[in-house]
């Protein structure tokens, strides 16, 4: 077969085009560093490698949303913790007002200091961030939340949680509203709360608990105990609803078993006499800022802490004092958990982008050596075939006369 010199010369070119080509294209990957670049140069692999790239920066906002959560739950943890200070420092105070035979100015003294540490508390309470964000006003907080008008304090947040989202389909509250910290706090008691000033006491006793044993029975508001002679002159007593409807009794009383109707269940301690009378009330819970006040009431009394009625308010007192501690103590701890919570995500997330960044390299970095290799052996072969075909270019018959 015949090879003209058109063909010959056309089939020379578009080779030294393809080397060329070649060449030009394993520079570009030596200059880049990047095996894929496009879709082009592996369609299999550019799939997978944007598949990479979508999880990394999920990944990234996971980490950038944590970061942000842990910092704002960090500046609200050491208010928590000095939170559970203050209160176990006005509860020592109230029990070194509850000794008979303190004086009237001793009690005051105690009062004052109860009243520094409340007014010390409600500053707590509207404590704000770097930003001047209200840390305890919910959703609301450009709003100060607490409010103290003539030692009534009062919440105007709102009970709004943020939340970040930390994993796939997780998300976690990054600050806590001022009421469930403040005052939702349980009452000692359980369900109902004994009201001591109104009641008709020979000696001092004391409900222990009131509590629901059995919500699927109907209970009313309130209830009132009237303490009777069962008629051979021991201590009966009889429960009347707050309608006024006798409920049980007369029954005899032991204070070793609780008193049980509607669904309640009531243990009284102390020694209860005939004709002493006690009501109680549906109550959930309490806050701080009223128990301290009416302890600096009642200290600040002349009468002081004297009678039964009395003590055995001022005993509830500190029961619920307590349980405000308790509690304070458990919202610390759960955000204490959030931010353990947050470290096993981060760890997780670094784990994962580790992962996800090595499959991306072997799939998107170029081996080096190789390309190198490569390169070398295209630029020679474009070289051989540059000469060859300069050589037989200039070949012509004059050159065989």
């Amino acid at each position: 077969m015949r090879v003209s010199t058109f063909q010959f010369y056309n089939l020379n070119t578009n080779n030294l085009t393809n080397l060329q080509s070649q060449n030009n294209k394993t520079l570009q990957k030596l200059s880049s560093g990047k095996e894929v670049s496009t879709a082009a140069d592996d369609p299999v692999a550019n799939i997978a490698i944007e598949n990479l790239k979508q999880q990394s920066a999920v990944l990234a906002q996971y980490e950038a949303n944590i970061n942000l959560a842990n910092n704002r739950l960090s500046q609200e943890e050491p208010y928590l913790a000095s939170y559970e200070t203050l209160v176990m420092g006005m509860k020592d105070i109230m029990l070194e007002g509850n000794d008979g035979s303190l004086s009237w100015d001793s009690r005051k003294v105690h009062a004052s200091d109860l009243r520094s540490n409340l007014d010390a508390l409600v500053s707590l309470a509207n404590s704000q961030d770097e930003s001047g964000n209200y840390l305890f006003a919910g959703t609301a907080s450009d709003t100060q939340p607490f409010v103290n008008a003539g030692g009534v304090v009062t919440y105007v947040g709102n009970s709004g949680q943020r939340t970040a989202t930390i994993g796939d389909g997780v998300t976690l509250p990054v600050n806590d509203p001022g009421d469930e910290v403040f005052f939702n706090v349980p009452i000692a008691s359980g369900d109902y709360q004994a009201d001591y000033a109104g009641a008709t006491m020979t000696e001092k006793f004391f409900v222990e608990s009131a509590e629901v044993v059995n919500p699927a029975l109907t209970q009313a508001p309130g209830y009132r105990f009237d303490f009777v002679d069962d008629g051979a002159g021991n201590v009966a007593y009889e429960v009347y609803d707050d309608g006024g409807t006798l409920v049980t009794g007369p029954t005899a009383f032991d204070p070793t078993q609780p008193l049980a109707f509607d669904g309640i269940e009531v243990t009284i301690s102390g020694d209860p006499s005939i004709g002493d009378s006690l009501s109680m009330a549906e109550q959930e819970s309490r806050d701080p800022f009223s128990i301290i006040n009416r302890a600096i009431e009642m200290l600040e009394s002349e009468e002081g802490l004297k009678s039964p009625q009395a003590q055995a308010e001022y005993g509830q007192l500190l029961g619920d004092i307590t349980e405000v501690f308790n509690h304070a103590t458990g919202v610390r701890a759960e955000v204490g958990n959030r931010m353990k919570a947050l470290e096993t995500f981060e760890n997780q997330h670094s784990d994962m982008k580790l992962v996800s960044e090595g499959v991306k390299s072997n799939l998107e970095d170029l081996d080096y050596a190789a390309a190198i290799s490569e390169f070398e052996r295209q630029t020679l072969a474009m070289n051989a075939l540059t000469q060859t075909f300069g050589r037989v270019n200039s070949t012509t018959l004059f050159d065989f006369i």
